[in-house]
């Protein structure tokens, strides 16, 4: 076995061997080359992308970054993609096939890489044999991630909405039902501000305490009135104060909550913007001749040691009987 990696020996092998190898190397390279021209590989091109998020609000302990990732994997906005671009008649795809789909979404991943940068922001890149192609495609990627993520932030918006809705509408109630009763305690019995109507109609009537006059049986009606009402209405007039109050906040929030549904918010900051490529990306031509010389040259060497290690063994076979 020591014969085989002996530097010396792999030397004199190469060099008896030199012609054999030249040509060998020569129909990889040439085979190689042809093997990965533009008549059995399409070229495909790269259009890339760099976005920050923007306006994202977490669900949970992710980042913002992390869930636009999500977003941008998410399968509803790959079938938008492949909806839009027609992809199952651009990758060529029998639809016939009974894995049509798989097919499909495999070639497709196959095209597009979305990922996370060590600067937390995502980087999108799409390979494709239409340059022009692959730069849409990421811009439409962009689009679809704003449209994906607005809509979901619509719809929690919209929950908000409604629950303030809701909580005005039992406010309002409360609010009715007892302005109704206040207005009745106002038209049956007079009762209009109590600590005033009290204070007045008190010096009223011990003033015409002694007098036995109509009046003072009228303020003594009333003063009746209050003291039986009187604790209701004033119990009613802080308690209508404080359901407004809380009525204006809910407002405010829901105010607020409905010119946030009504946002056109964009959730994406781009820093670098995809571009129609000039040059093709994908097959590296002169990567794979490189490796298809290395590795053929590598057989090639191979091979030869082993033939030419079984071309001695005869003659070495043959000198020991000629001695005997």
């Amino acid at each position: 076995m020591s014969t085989y990696f002996n530097s010396n020996y792999l030397i004199r092998l190469i060099v008896r061997w030199k012609w054999h190898m030249l040509i060998i190397l020569a129909c990889s390279l040439l085979l190689s080359g042809l093997f990965s021209s533009p008549w059995f590989i399409k070229p495909k091109y790269k259009s890339f992308a760099v976005v920050y998020p923007s306006n994202l609000i977490p669900y949970s302990s992710e980042t913002p970054t992390e869930q636009m990732l999500q977003l941008f994997r998410s399968e509803e906005i790959g079938d938008s993609l492949i909806k839009k671009f027609d992809l199952g008649k651009h990758y060529d795809i029998d639809q016939t096939d009974n894995y049509y789909a798989t097919r499909l979404k495999n070639e497709l991943e196959g095209n597009v890489a979305i990922r996370k940068t060590e600067y937390e922001s995502v980087i999108i890149e799409v390979l494709d044999t239409d340059p022009k192609i692959a730069c849409q495609m990421v811009k439409e990627l962009i689009l679809l991630m704003n449209q994906k993520a607005r809509n979901l932030q619509r719809e929690k918006t919209a929950e908000v909405v409604q629950i303030y809705s809701d909580q005005l509408i039992s406010k309002q109630k409360q609010i009715d039902s007892i302005q109704t009763r206040m207005d009745t305690l106002r038209s049956e019995y007079n009762l209009l501000d109590y600590n005033v109507q009290v204070k007045e109609y008190t010096k009223g009537y011990i003033k015409n305490a002694n007098t036995g006059s109509r009046g003072n049986q009228e303020i003594k009606s009333f003063l009746d009135n209050m003291k039986k009402y009187g604790g209701e209405f004033l119990f009613l007039g802080g308690y209508l104060s404080s359901l407004t109050a809380a009525y204006n906040d809910i407002k405010k929030e829901y105010d607020k909550s409905v010119s946030d549904l009504k946002k056109m918010l964009t959730y994406t900051n781009t820093v670098t913007s995809p571009v129609v490529a000039d040059k093709k990306t994908y097959p590296v031509r002169w990567l794979i001749m490189l490796i298809t010389a290395m590795a053929s040259l590598f057989i090639t060497i191979i091979v030869i040691t082993v033939v030419d290690k079984s071309q001695k063994k005869p003659e070495s076979d043959s000198a020991s009987i000629h001695q005997s």
